[in-house]
Parts: C-alpha cells; sequence; structure tokens
C-alpha cells in the first residue's frame, strides 16, 4: 500500500522536472512554470493523507466504543474475564468478532499513508508510536509513551498501537490478553482471546489521542519538494521488510510462526 504514496510523490516530482525546458530567444534556458510559481505543487499529497487521517480516527474511535463495551461488561463480572464470558458469551463473542474487523479496516487506514508520515522529518515519531516503535527492551526505537490502567497500573514502554491492539485482540500476548472459548465449541482456536480489559480500554485512549495529534499535525504540515523526495529515498528501501514480515507471518509461516 505504500507504494501508491510513493508513486504519487515520484509522479508529482517527475512533473516537476519536466517543465518547459526549451531554449528562450536568446539561448538561454528557460525556468520550469512551476519554480516560476515558486515550486511545485504537492497539494494531493496532503490531500491524500488528510483523507487518511481522518478514515484513521474513525476507525479507532470506532475501535474504543467496543472497548469500553467489553470493559464495561467485564466490569460488571469484577473484571473476572472467565466469568464475563461464561455470563455473556454471545455479546462478548460479537463484541471482539466487530472490534477485529475494526481493526482491519483500520490498519490499511494507516498502512497507506505510512509512506508520508514515515517519511517526513515533521511527521515521522507518530509512525514510531502507531506502527513502528519496539518496546522498552530496545530504548533506540522503542515508543515514548506508556500506558496507564485505572487500577493503577503502568506498562512502559509496551510497543506501538498497532502491536498493543492486535495481540491483545488476538491472544499473541500473554502479558495483556489471555485465552478464551469464544465460539462455545469446546476448543481455544488461534485468535480467541480475552483481551485484559482494562488495558486494552487505555490502550484505544492512547491510540485516539495520537490519531487525533496526528491529524492536527498533517493539517499543519505544507509539504515541500525536499520533503517529498526525503519520503522517497526514506521508504523506498523498507519495501524489503515487508517481504521478510510476509515470509515470516502466520499467514506464509502458519502454525510456525513467531511474531506476535
Amino acid at each position: 500500500m505504500r507504494v501508491l504514496t510513493i508513486f504519487l510523490a515520484s509522479a508529482l516530482l517527475f512533473l516537476a522536472a519536466c517543465g518547459d525546458d526549451e531554449s528562450s530567444s536568446d539561448g538561454s534556458e528557460s525556468t520550469p512554470a512551476a519554480t516560476e510559481a515558486g515550486g511545485t505543487d504537492l497539494a494531493a499529497i496532503k490531500t491524500y493523507l488528510l483523507d487518511h487521517t481522518t478514515r484513521l480516527q474513525d476507525d479507532v474511535a470506532d475501535l474504543r466504543e467496543d472497548a469500553q463495551e467489553y470493559h464495561d461488561l467485564a466490569e460488571q463480572s469484577g473484571f473476572d474475564t472467565k466469568k464475563m464470558l461464561a455470563d455473556n458469551r454471545e455479546e462478548v463473542a460479537e463484541i471482539l468478532a466487530d472490534s477485529k474487523e475494526t481493526f482491519k479496516e483500520a490498519n490499511p487506514a494507516y498502512e497507506e499513508m505510512e509512506g508520508v508520515v514515515a517519511g517526513v522529518p515533521e511527521l515521522a515519531d507518530y509512525d514510531v508510536i502507531i506502527d513502528a516503535g519496539s518496546d522498552a527492551s530496545d530504548p533506540e526505537s522503542a515508543v515514548p509513551f506508556s500506558i496507564k490502567t485505572e487500577d493503577g497500573k503502568t506498562y512502559k514502554q509496551p510497543g506501538n498501537l498497532f502491536f498493543l491492539l492486535e495481540s491483545a485482540l488476538y491472544g499473541t500476548e500473554p502479558k495483556w490478553s489471555t485465552k478464551g472459548d469464544l465460539d462455545g465449541d469446546g476448543k481455544v482456536e488461534f485468535g480467541e482471546a480475552l483481551p485484559d480489559p482494562r488495558f486494552y480500554l487505555a490502550a484505544n485512549d492512547e491510540f485516539v489521542k495520537q490519531t487525533k495529534d496526528l491529524d492536527a499535525s498533517a493539517n499543519k504540515w505544507e509539504p515541500s519538494e525536499q520533503d517529498a523526495l526525503t519520503a522517497l529515498v526514506v521508504m523506498t528501501p523498507t519495501m524489503s521488510e515487508y517481504f521478510e514480515a510476509w515470509k515470516n507471518s502466520r499467514f506464509i509461516a502458519g502454525d510456525k510462526a513467531t511474531e506476535k
């Protein structure tokens, strides 16, 4: 998906370079019209970015709404998730299934604009926060936030927000989820998990805050030719990372996959 954004930036730079380069009547080189007008028109990049920040905010707001519903059910069961599941299996399963579907909308809403967010220095911190940052075990790439829950627990620099929500929803990180038979068939299969309700709500609250901040920063940002070129230089080499992640994913590696 990031290729779309990179291609857009490339195309705009190419068009800027293809201005009228014919010689003037006195034999000197003429200046391209775009340069005379003060630079390349990169408004399409900003429009594309803001379309996606709006999509992401809407999806994250829906995730947060589901997280609140789930939290409230857990509260009725004294935050005993096993009791909550036994008492409200159908409702719990429906909330979490809806959350997973919304997550699958939110992730591309971000990934399709990541080439701009991660590639522009003014916005790059949000990529660390939302999609790329690690946990505190790697200080150089760790996220700059911690998650504090209502019962007084603090998860210091736990990792990027997409990782937190995905691993909680699908049960790949036992620190903030437990296994649970959501469909009541007597088996617990991959993806059947009960997020820690306090942690999951707090993580969603942080996500809402960060998506609003990203949108505000994106609105203030005025793209330049340097930004577009920097995004190309920074993001193109990362294509190899996507193929590595794909090869190591559960989709390809199946039960042998180790990625959370």
